[in-house]
């Protein structure tokens, strides 16, 4: 493969009829996976040889600094130098190195076709985000995965090593086809001493991410907000006193503030002995079967109703 990949690929997207229409960070992703042959699970040594190997660049580590994850800088000979945080843990290296590779790839297609545009402060950053994601999270494998641990963000985050914020959103994104409501509470505040378990108010919702399918029809659910605590009485809660794994098999009314049947999984993800943060999984009542797998991966508290 010649040094100058970075380029041909750039080509070779544009001239994709089905590709070149959009500036999607997910049909980038698959075409950037597709034409440089990444493994399902890419690690950050496969990330960093293969930019280095056509011709992108060289990613290493650096002690940059406090709040900058993450930087790219043209050497001028056409390659690129990236680094990141080497204090940082491994997925989050990871998702570093891509998330400058988009920055870089936008970047030469602004250059050679300077129709396609290039966008700028938190568009860029948040569609960096997404490729970084999406290479990372790669549909299929992800999907499939997903499925057989129902729907399981604590076994995933063990599989892919990435964070739960991640996971939460990204499940909601491959998803399409199955009604699914994912919601991430973590903890706002210090703990006293003595507390193993958090108390409700210090949790927040800092991701809540759903698929088409899970707000259709009239008896509609109205979501949790981003930023609030969970609500009083809710299966969240229920966690947060318990510090164990709650099962319902059916919520109706304000467990959730909604309207319709659902079935949740909600699971405690622990920090030093602490609950730091709440995963919860909702679908409607009728596909409650999916969440089997999960069920057996962790001693819930189950619920009939709620």
């Amino acid at each position: 493969m010649s040094r100058d990949q970075l380029t041909a690929f750039c080509h070779w997207f544009m001239d994709d009829a089905n590709a070149a229409g959009t500036r999607s960070p997910s049909v980038l992703a698959r075409a950037f996976v597709d034409f440089f042959g990444l493994a399902g699970f890419p690690r950050l040594a496969t990330i960093t040889e293969l930019l280095r190997r056509t011709g992108v660049g060289r990613a290493v580590g650096a002690h940059l600094p406090d709040g900058l994850r993450g930087l790219h800088i043209s050497t001028g000979s056409g390659e690129y130098l990236i680094q990141y945080q080497a204090a940082e843990w491994p997925g989050a290296q990871e998702h570093t190195v891509l998330h400058e590779t988009y920055e870089i790839i936008r970047e030469r297609l602004h250059e050679l076709y300077p129709r396609v545009g290039l966008p700028q402060g938190r568009r860029l950053c948040r569609a960096a985000d997404a490729f970084a994601a999406a290479v990372l999270m790669q549909p299929e494998p992800f999907a499939c995965y997903a499925e057989r641990t129902g729907f399981d963000v604590v076994a995933l985050h063990g599989l892919y090593q990435r964070s739960y914020a991640s996971l939460v959103l990204r499940l909601a994104e491959v998803l399409r086809h199955q009604p699914l409501l994912t919601v991430l509470y973590e903890h706002q505040a210090p703990w006293a001493p003595h507390q193993r378990t958090s108390p409700p108010a210090a949790l927040r919702a800092t991701v809540v991410a759903s698929t088409p399918g899970f707000n259709a029809g009239p008896r509609s659910v109205r979501l949790p907000r981003r930023g609030r605590p969970p609500a009083r009485g809710s299966v969240a809660v229920r966690v947060a006193h318990t510090g164990r794994p709650v099962y319902v098999e059916q919520v109706n009314g304000g467990a959730l503030g909604c309207t319709a049947d659902l079935t949740v999984a909600a699971r405690p993800v622990t920090w030093q002995g602490k609950l730091a943060k709440v995963v919860l999984v909702a679908v409607p009542y009728r596909d409650r079967s999916v969440l089997l797998p999960q069920l057996s991966q962790a001693s819930f508290l189950r619920l009939p109703t709620a």
